[in-house]
């Protein structure tokens, strides 16, 4: 027989067991919360640790390295005055550059080595520069070796020196034993101006050397190692521009960090 005492028991009974149950759950949950916690810490704790040891082994690479830079600093200041002073004593050099800048260091190390700059010769950037007709390359070249131009020449040249888009300075008017091609990136080049510079530099038997930043990426370089030309593909570091100065004394061959180069500088 049902009896409304018996109904109560077991309401009791089952709001007793889950009561039980959710007070045992919720201990169990926060000793796993506290476990989880304290083992998040002691991993962090370790993750640190092995941080500032190696921050401090970092820290003591970075001073011998800082040591060695400072002792190789003092080597090239006492190193160079042998290497370089009078290396080119009297020989005429021209610069041509082309979408891109000179590298630092070189016009001061050609003259620290008593070369005598006969022309310097900036043309911009290939999308900077209007329409280039054919024989301009040749007309540059003309003009780096301070040769006479014909009124053509002369007329085709001036429009672009006018506006800017090619600026010369001429230092000397000797002509120059070698020139000094410094290009950039490919795409920031006229391909036949270079090899109209090329050609015409070549059929008048000057040394030519080809100079580019270590930077650069697409190099212009296959078209000057096809001509025969002795490239440098690191000018902007002082192992290119002792380079330099090992070519304009007769070395040949490609020289720099690239893959372009067979070793890492010239024989001085």
């Amino acid at each position: 027989m049902f009896r409304v005492k018996d109904h109560v028991i077991s309401l009791v009974a089952v709001f007793l067991a889950l009561g039980l149950g959710i007070l045992i759950g919720t201990s169990l949950s926060d000793e796993m919360l506290i476990t989880q916690q304290r083992l998040l810490i002691e991993q962090m704790t370790k993750e640190q640790k092995g941080l500032r040891e190696e921050r401090r082994a970092m820290e003591a690479r970075l001073q011998t390295v800082y040591h060695d830079l400072s002792l190789w600093k003092k080597y090239q200041e006492a190193l160079y005055p042998f290497l370089v002073n009078g290396a080119l004593a009297g020989k005429r050099v021209s610069v041509i550059v082309h979408g891109a800048e000179v590298p630092p260091g070189v016009l001061e190390i050609l003259n620290d080595a008593d070369a005598i700059l006969c022309n310097l010769i900036h043309i911009r950037e290939r999308q900077a520069l209007s329409a280039v007709p054919a024989g301009i390359g040749r007309a540059l070249a003309a003009l780096a070796a301070n040769q006479s131009l014909t009124a053509e020449k002369e007329e085709a040249l001036a429009l672009f020196i006018a506006d800017g888009s090619i600026f010369q300075e001429q230092l000397d008017k000797g002509t120059p034993e070698a020139v000094i091609l410094v290009l950039g990136e490919e795409e920031l080049t006229d391909k036949r101006l270079v090899s109209e510079l090329i050609s015409k530099l070549a059929k008048e038997r000057f040394k030519v050397v080809g100079l580019e930043w270590s930077s650069v990426k697409a190099s212009n370089f296959a078209q000057l190692k096809a001509a025969g030309i002795s490239t440098i593909d690191n000018a902007d570091t002082v192992f290119g521009q002792l380079s330099l100065l090992a070519v304009l004394r007769g070395s040949a061959g490609n020289f720099g960090i690239k893959s372009t180069a067979d070793q890492l500088m010239a024989n001085f």
